[in-house]
């Protein structure tokens, strides 16, 4: 037979009926409960009133509270959380914090909110987490001054595996290009910034790591890609080898574009892949963006632009542009009032020219067809040696 087990509440009606009986003092009796005589006497009125069940413990909870956020506020907060859920983006308080500012709302303030996901049972602290004030964030004063480029694993529906190369603005954080490619490799990486500069205009500088799509210099070599900024005036800066943090934005970027993905129906193939990121970039550039205060990259982009100089002062450097044209039949492009000879080989194919004031550079993919400088008042500029074959590699069919 197990032993009985006497309550709380059973103890102190047994000590009340003890007081009551002059065989204990209050004292004596507050020492054994280990309580005040407050308490006690507390305790005792309720026993008297109400017997047994007055000495139950009861609800500290007040009976009003003002301060406490409305139900309906709640209700809000839960729901834009679930949307950006759904939608697949960031759903912590900042970002419902700003999410429900962009509807029209004006809601308590972030920590507030963090508590009703927390009260709602949705939320778990983590205190390990390193706090946000402990975060020395560097980003580079003005937009343009340096693009971060990085790529990612991503697989198709039918288990192959390609990669998103990203290029993100350090100051804006704006995305600048986003190409779905089938390997990291130099001409993905060029495909991706010749794409940014027809949006954007040009870098001062650009930031990758050591992946040699980007950069021979640990090998003892030069890739094209390196090649190619250089005559564009671009410096390539690159992170210390097994120091991911330098380009801890762009890492960053890469966690919101794969929660958003996985919320998407896969692709099937590359084109697919495309259409989806192109959707993405045009949202994510429109979206306020925790790390800048509530402001949208595209917003911040477009604040963050270098004033034109003041009159008196250095001339800025001309601007740059990016056109994509096919080769004609003859082997010409037709560019700034002018036609371009590149040589029959190419017909029919497609080629970027960057543009900067008179001086043209021509690429085909990755490599450099021709550099030149636009004569005013002449209509045709043909090849100094008459091209017949193509020098370097086979030429792919056309892309029609």
């Amino acid at each position: 037979m197990g032993r009985k087990v006497v309550t709380v509440d059973q103890k102190l009606a047994a000590v009340f009926v003890d007081v009551a009986g002059k065989s204990l003092s209050v004292t004596a009796a507050c020492e054994r409960l280990d309580i005040s005589r407050q308490t006690y006497y507390k305790y005792r009125r309720r026993f008297a009133a109400e017997g047994l069940a007055g000495l139950t413990e009861r609800s500290r909870k007040p009976h009003s509270s003002p301060r406490c956020t409305p139900a309906e506020m709640v209700e809000k907060i839960l729901e834009a959380r679930g949307r950006l859920e759904n939608e697949g983006w960031d759903n912590g308080a900042l970002s419902i914090y700003y999410r429900l500012l962009h509807d029209g709302v004006s809601p308590p303030s972030w920590r507030t909110i963090h508590r009703v996901l927390r009260r709602a049972g949705v939320v778990v602290d983590q205190p390990r987490k390193r706090p946000r004030s402990s975060y020395k964030r560097f980003e580079f004063p003005a937009t343009n001054d340096c693009w971060q480029i990085d790529a990612y694993e991503h697989v198709l529906v039918d288990g192959t595996k390609v990669v998103i190369f990203e290029l993100l603005d350090d100051h804006s954080r704006c995305m600048i290009a986003n190409l779905a490619w089938a390997a990291e490799n130099t001409q993905g990486a060029w495909a991706a910034v010749a794409a940014g500069i027809d949006r954007y205009g040009k870098p001062r500088m650009l930031l990758s790591d050591n992946d040699v799509a980007f950069t021979g210099k640990h090998f003892g070599f030069e890739v094209l890609f390196e090649r190619n900024l250089h005559l564009l005036g671009i410096r390539l800066i690159n992170s210390r080898p097994y120091h991911p943090q330098t380009n801890g934005k762009n890492e960053r970027a890469h966690q919101t574009s794969q929660k958003w993905l996985d919320k998407h129906l896969a692709a099937t193939n590359l084109r697919e892949l495309q259409t989806l990121l192109d959707d993405y970039r045009e949202k994510y550039n429109h979206r306020p963006h925790q790390a800048l205060n509530g402001q949208t990259p595209d917003q911040r982009r477009i604040s963050g632009l270098r004033q034109p100089q003041v009159e008196g002062t250095q001339t800025p450097e001309p601007s740059i542009r990016a056109i994509t044209t096919r080769v004609d039949h003859n082997g010409n492009i037709a560019l700034c009032a002018t036609r371009v000879a590149l040589g029959k080989t190419f017909a029919g194919h497609l080629v970027t020219t960057f543009v900067q004031a008179n001086h043209l550079i021509v690429f085909f993919g990755n490599e450099v067809l021709r550099e030149l400088d636009i004569e005013p008042g002449r209509n045709h500029h043909p090849l100094k040696i008459k091209q017949t074959t193509r020098p370097a590699r086979s030429i792919p069919p056309a892309d029609h």
